[in-house]
């Protein structure tokens, strides 16, 4: 490998749309979909003891074609940013006893869009869509796009436990909770067997606000699996994985405005400690870019754009 060289914070409650809306090419405009690569990929890479800086991290990003970024709160990436033209999106953990301090700070990013881990595997649903509905309020003042992301260790780890804050969200505020969609912890959780639509997409209702999605292969038994055999083939798990982003890009589309821009992450696991990646897998940071395109073209043959 060389070296490298908003809409409304909370959307209101509705439906799925049943028909496609009118994404022709004679459509003056279609919804855009940007890619940001995970700064989470690159931990550790291209090996522990030869890992690249944050600004070559940041320049390669670039470099590879993304229009924006992922991390934590780095006093580093604002400038980076801006210098290598990269949006960001920021990633946060955060429950009732930091959020606040957390969102002031962000504002300092400017980010398109704020992911947050919701509290823990053990909070009870009414707790956490407290806090929810408390951070919603707080974004909304602060003018941050805030994503409650489908996540592993958090109040939203399985179906039940999320969907069950949507429901609640929506008894208490009319609204339709907006979450960013990581679908692998679902399939894992289920042990689904291809296709996976049928049961990960049983919940339509809640596409409509979606406005980040995070694309890891995975299958019924592994949270990330391989895109490609290493060799430039894709693998017969990510062919059955793709299937399933062209579903869930119609459905999310059935309700997409002209002028609507999603975000989307091939939101590789690195390598490394606390990573996804075995040391079997491919390259992948490389893997990550073919996602990426991979992806975008089915991305594209919904929409033209």
């Amino acid at each position: 490998m060389d070296r490298p060289g908003g809409e409304p914070p909370q959307g209101p409650a509705g439906q799925a749309s049943s028909s496609q809306p009118d994404l022709s090419a004679d459509a003056p405009t279609a919804p855009v979909l940007k890619f940001f690569a995970g700064l989470w990929t690159l931990r550790g890479y291209p090996s522990p003891v030869r890992e690249w800086s944050l600004e070559e991290k940041f320049n390669e990003v670039r470099r590879q074609g993304f229009e924006a970024i992922g991390g934590r709160l780095l006093p580093e990436a604002v400038a980076l940013c801006a210098k290598y033209q990269l949006e960001y999106v920021l990633y946060i953990d955060a429950d009732r006893t930091n959020y606040e301090e957390q969102f002031r700070r962000a504002v300092e990013f400017s980010p398109r869009r704020v992911n947050v881990q919701l509290c823990d595997h053990d909070t009870p649903a009414a707790d956490a869509v407290r806090a929810w509905i408390a951070m919603v309020e707080c974004a909304e003042k602060l003018g941050l796009a805030i994503d409650l992301e489908l996540h592993r260790d958090t109040a939203t780890e399985t179906p039940e436990k999320a969907y069950a804050i949507a429901d609640a969200f929506r008894n208490e505020t009319g609204r339709t909770i907006r979450f960013c969609l990581d679908y692998s912890h679902f399939a894992v959780t289920k042990h689904l067997l291809p296709p996976y639509a049928p049961r990960l997409l049983d919940r339509p209702e809640l596409l409509p606000p979606v406005r980040q999605v995070h694309l890891r292969p995975f299958n019924g038994h592994h949270a990330q699996v391989p895109a490609t055999d290493g060799r430039g083939a894709l693998t017969p798990e990510f062919s059955d994985y793709l299937e399933f982003v062209r579903t869930l890009f119609g459905e999310i589309l059935k309700s997409a405005g002209r002028d609507d821009v999603f975000y989307a992450c091939p939101e590789n696991g690195p390598v490394a400690s606390g990573g996804y990646g075995l040391s079997c897998f491919p390259d992948v940071w490389r893997d990550a870019v073919r996602i990426r395109d991979e992806t975008r073209q089915v991305w594209l043959a919904h929409t033209g754009r």
